[in-house]
């Protein structure tokens, strides 16, 4: 029996370790030429969201006034999943002028 609870806690422990997910999504694009800038607005929910770091935004306009940009070419985003998902990273990032 101390097999076996042995066995599942480390492959209990691998799952937890080895778990990550990127999914990248487009969110909006406009007729502006793509530009040189890049800005970012980062945010990180825990337990499925329940919880969050410091009620941080990750909105498109956070991340455009972080670049100084005025004219948006596109905008996409990342969620990143740690720990079978207790622990998300959401990223977005808006390319323009």
């Amino acid at each position: 029996m101390k097999k076996v609870f042995k066995t599942l806690a480390v492959v209990a422990a691998c799952a937890l370790v080895s778990s990550c997910a990127t999914i990248a999504t487009p969110v909006a694009a406009t007729g502006n030429p793509v530009g040189s800038k890049c800005g970012e607005a980062k945010s990180t929910l825990y337990l499925g969201g329940i919880f969050s770091s410091k009620g941080e935004e990750n909105g498109i306009d956070k991340a455009a006034k972080a670049a100084g940009i005025t004219k948006i070419s596109h905008v996409d985003s990342y969620t990143k999943s740690y720990l079978l998902g207790i622990v998300i990273e959401q990223t977005t990032k808006v390319y323009g002028e």
